[in-house]
């Protein structure tokens, strides 16, 4: 009589699904480096809203900012895609129309990717600086 216990792989009790995986890295890494952001530009005079949804199967981060005199929106996306398993960096320039898209691993959802470009987007967008990032990630950080 065999007595051994086969012990549950563990893997399988901690690797979350893929899901749950994004809804992870869009909530608990990303959205509190938008928040920032927000903040900051609020406190430049921009319009700023930040919103997670997660009602598909296609999790998404959503900063959309505008200056308060125009009704034009730019925005900065992170859209999840569960069947591949990949992120779409999506950044929308309302004011010239231009749209840059750039596919990448989930991994990609991190401190340093997240905020050089929530950086590039408000410079590009609202010729407006991140400064609290150059303390954040201080010269000789890259």
């Amino acid at each position: 009589m065999n007595t051994q216990r086969k012990m549950p792989d563990e893997d399988a009790m901690t690797d979350p699904s893929p899901r749950e995986a994004f809804v992870q890295a869009l909530s608990e890494r990303a959205r509190p480096l938008f928040e920032d952001a927000a903040s900051h530009a609020r406190n430049h005079d921009l319009d700023v809203v930040v919103e997670l949804v997660l009602e598909d199967d296609k999790p998404r981060l959503i900063l959309a900012a505008s200056r308060p005199d125009a009704g034009l929106v730019s925005s900065y996306s992170l859209i999840g895609n569960l069947a591949t398993q990949r992120v779409l960096h999506e950044e929308y320039y309302a004011e010239s129309g231009d749209i840059h898209r750039q596919e990448a691993r989930l991994a990609s959802v991190n401190e340093k990717v997240i905020d050089t470009r929530l950086a590039n987007f408000f410079r590009k967008a609202f010729g407006l600086s991140l400064d609290y990032i150059a303390q954040r990630h201080p010269i000789g950080f890259w």
